[in-house]
């Protein structure tokens, strides 16, 4: 088998504009099971690419405002939660669907940086890390006994 040249290309029309991502289940939700994958049925994040190049940009930008702010390398948790979500706020969350709160830009950035809504933040980055990627596909070769 041959894999597709074109299929490993990124489909940047949806790093840039955002597609829904589906983050099917989520481990570490159930602490009686921390290992467990716990479904989430209908829950969706439209985000963009985490190589969205305004976010490429401001990430790099935050990161060094960050090494200069605390050389020793031990960032404060509120400060990184902070940080990390008024990126993905700005550059990569435009929606989402399944939670009981419904999405608001003027409620989204409270959310996001806040230090207690890790597990929110890690999904959105997580879905920003998979738009734009294409499965990949074969081509079958004839083989040359």
């Amino acid at each position: 088998m041959t894999i597709k040249l074109g299929s490993l290309a990124a489909n940047l029309v949806a790093e840039r504009e955002g597609d829904w991502i589906e983050p099917k289940e989520w481990p570490g939700l159930n602490p009686d099971k921390p290992f467990e994958q716990v479904p989430l049925p209908g829950l969706a994040f439209l985000t963009r690419s985490t190589n969205y190049p305004p976010y490429a940009t401001a990430y790099q930008a935050e990161l060094e405002k960050l090494r200069q702010a605390y050389p020793s390398g031990t960032i404060p948790a509120e400060v990184q939660a902070k940080a990390e979500g008024q990126l993905a706020v700005e550059h990569l969350l435009l929606g989402w669907r399944g939670l009981d709160v419904t999405y608001s830009p003027d409620i989204v950035g409270s959310i996001l940086t806040a230090e207690e809504h890790r597990v929110v933040r890690a999904m959105v980055r997580w879905c920003a890390g998979i738009v734009g990627k294409r499965k990949v596909e074969f081509e079958e070769t004839a083989s040359g006994n």
